[in-house]
């Protein structure tokens, strides 16, 4: 019985999808021309994730966040979502498997912070599952923006019919532009937890900061290389 008490504390402090056109980010603004247009944009790109993705599963981040799974999804809301897709090339997947996990991290931190508002409780137990996956991002995060040079460099090897090279090249370059953002946000991450780690646990993810923040120009370079390596694959495949 209690854990259905969580579930239900959980379903009423998330924030899923908003009335229409309503965003937190767009809400911040006080002018009107200026929030009209967020709302706009915001439903525009949001409508295009969810055609093109499907929303990320919190029980991948480990079994603490599976009562989040389904209906409660966070990564499912208007707000939060992070949506995934996958190629059918075996080594792509599993690489944009790995990027989509530090994304996804950072954004239910992002999550967890504003959850806090309403129901600390939750947050709490939330934020103690995440912290060890969001601390570990300062040591994975430039290792993924190294393998994400590595199989650009590799794209006509990794697929069976070589004209499937531009798709495996296009799903890299999304991968280390998420890679690059995900990274960007981990200073954000870190600022969201802080209220509610306590003592070493915050000292903990500050320390996390540094050397996570020197990745933010590795994964920019590595998108840049991936482009670059899209375009030589296209004009070599005449796609």
């Amino acid at each position: 019985m209690s854990k259905f008490f969580a579930i239900i504390a959980f379903a009423v402090a998330l924030p899923m999808s908003n009335p229409a056109h309503a965003y937190i980010k767009c809400d911040k603004m006080e002018d009107a021309k200026k929030k009209k247009k967020c709302e706009k944009n915001t439903s525009k790109s949001l409508a295009k994730k969810r055609s093109n993705t499907t929303a990320y599963a919190p029980s991948n981040l480990g079994d603490a966040f599976a009562e989040l799974d389904g209906d409660n999804n966070p990564f499912n809301s208007d707000d939060f979502y992070f949506g995934e897709q996958t190629t059918g090339i075996k080594k792509v997947d599993a690489f944009t498997g790995k990027v989509n996990k530090v994304a996804a991290t950072v954004r239910m931190a992002k999550y967890i912070g504003h959850l806090n508002k309403t129901d600390a409780a939750a947050a709490a137990k939330l934020g103690g599952a995440l912290l060890p996956g969001l601390i570990a991002l300062k040591d994975e995060a430039p290792k993924l923006v190294d393998e994400a040079k590595k199989l650009a460099g590799e794209a006509t090897t990794l697929v069976d019919n070589p004209m499937d090279a531009p798709k495996a090249i296009k799903a890299l370059g999304g991968a280390g532009a998420t890679i690059g953002k995900a990274v960007a946000d981990i200073p954000g991450a870190i600022t969201a937890l802080k209220p509610i780690a306590g003592g070493a646990a915050a000292g903990a993810i500050s320390g996390a900061m540094d050397k996570a923040a020197g990745a933010v120009k590795q994964a920019t370079d590595a998108a840049g290389d991936i482009k670059d390596a899209a375009g030589d694959v296209k004009e070599a495949t005449g796609k």
